[in-house]
């Protein structure tokens, strides 16, 4: 067990992120040597200037509105979810660094700042979670059962794992936030420290999930994060 620890802690990360970023990068580099699709691929109407088909393209990719005209429980479900992602994705940024300018500005201390962060990291956990309790039954009933596939259980089961870790992290235990943030910046410093032990087997089971997603990401269907906004750049080409 101690020997898994360390490698989740101090090898397996340096993997992760290089598979994330050369992956992400090849799979940028395959979709932009695609031979143009001769037929036009256009909707009508579209913003007449590239600046506004861009923009046209991130609000539809913001606000998912084609998927709401389709189905609105689906839309519902999926756009929580992003939303929850979104602020966990601002929120683990203080993993690494700190708002130390906004939390001067807001003159908060150690007390304001410890219940602002419970509050928003149980809120936007939920607000991730809910919606993929929902979308996983979802894949067994209907037309849908017939046209999941493995993949499709496996990223959903991954990110509920993901989600359940984080959230135990976040609300069961008292983890110290300073000693997990030398942690992380160790791990990019090069100068290893040790894992914190307020954060118990959790945090090692956490990390070791996330480091799958990063892995899987760029090879697996959650890479239509990316994708999409070039797939609907070509759509209003």
């Amino acid at each position: 067990m101690e020997t898994l620890g360390f490698l989740v802690s101090y090898i397996t990360p340096y993997f992760a992120v290089i598979v994330l970023i050369a992956g992400t990068a090849y799979q940028l580099y395959r979709w932009s040597q695609r031979k143009p699709v001769p037929a036009s691929l256009s909707l009508f109407p579209r913003p007449e200037s590239r600046w506004g088909r861009l923009g046209d393209a991130l609000l539809d990719m913001f606000t998912m509105k084609g998927l709401f005209k389709v189905n609105t429980l689906l839309w519902a479900g999926g756009f929580i979810m992003h939303v929850g992602l979104l602020l966990l994705i601002v929120g683990h940024i203080r993993v690494v660094t700190d708002f130390y300018f906004l939390w001067d500005w807001l003159g908060w201390g150690e007390k304001e700042l410890h219940t602002f962060s419970l509050i928003a990291g149980v809120t936007a956990g939920l607000l991730f979670m809910i919606p993929l309790f929902y979308l996983l039954p979802r894949r067994w009933s209907g037309s849908v059962k017939w046209l999941s596939t493995p993949e499709d259980f496996f990223a959903l089961a991954l990110l509920i794992a993901i989600g359940v870790t984080g959230m135990h992290l976040r609300s069961v235990l008292e983890v110290d936030q300073h000693a997990i943030r030398e942690f992380m910046q160790g791990l990019y410093k090069f100068s290893w420290r040790p894992v914190p032990e307020s954060a118990g087997v959790s945090f090692l089971w956490h990390f070791l999930l996330v480091q799958i997603l990063m892995i899987y990401f760029p090879f697996g269907k959650l890479i239509h994060t990316i994708g999409s906004i070039l797939n609907k750049m070509v759509m209003r080409s």
